[in-house]
């Protein structure tokens, strides 16, 4: 009897939910949505399903999100696991508009955020407080792996030349991460945002 009230009831239920799943398709980029929830695309993808991880969903990995068990030097280890726990805060703030990238590789806060909508929430003075520690632990993490990522390419016996360009395209790899609707600083020291 249990059974063909069991059987009664999934038949029932089947016909009642008459979920359709869509085909799950894995690629190696992001999808509408995963940008949308980033802040990276305003569209979101018409009835569609998304399941995503933690990690991104990207190939290739850029030196800024490398992860930090790669890390043989403890100190560049350390920095990039404060660097990754800052990450999602740091988004959101660009999001805002409340900061932004600069030339020098460094985090810096928006001179034209004032007149942006989300800029009343940080007026308060623990938000304002945060974001300003956010800025001084990103910015200090960055320098020194930077610093010692070249100290070590130059025990490994790169010439000088070599070592600038190694470190620019560290620098630049945080200035060229900046995403649509987000703010930066421009060589020229204006500020503008991404579309």
């Amino acid at each position: 009897m249990k059974r063909l009230i069991l059987v009664f009831l999934m038949l029932g239920c089947k016909s009642f939910l008459n979920l359709k799943v869509p085909p799950i398709t894995i690629t190696n980029a992001q999808t509408a949505a995963e940008k949308q929830m980033v802040g990276e695309d305003r569209e979101l993808e018409k009835e569609g399903w998304m399941i995503a991880s933690i990690q991104s969903s990207s190939n290739g990995q850029s030196n800024r999100e490398k992860l930090a068990s790669e890390d043989s030097d403890p100190e560049i280890k350390a920095h990039r696991i404060r660097l990754n726990y800052l990450l999602p805060e740091l988004k959101k703030y660009k999001m805002h508009g409340i900061v932004g990238e600069t030339p020098l590789g460094f985090v810096k806060i928006n001179p034209l955020a004032t007149g942006l909508p989300a800029y009343s929430r940080y007026e308060i003075p623990a938000n304002k407080k945060r974001v300003e520690d956010v800025i001084v632990f990103l910015n200090e993490s960055r320098k020194i792996i930077w610093e010692k990522e070249v100290s070590n390419q130059k025990k490994k016996g790169k010439k000088e030349d070599e070592l600038l360009k190694y470190k620019q395209s560290l620098i630049d790899e945080y200035y060229k991460s900046v995403s649509v609707g987000e703010f930066f600083e421009t060589n020229t020291g204006r500020w503008e945002k991404f579309q």
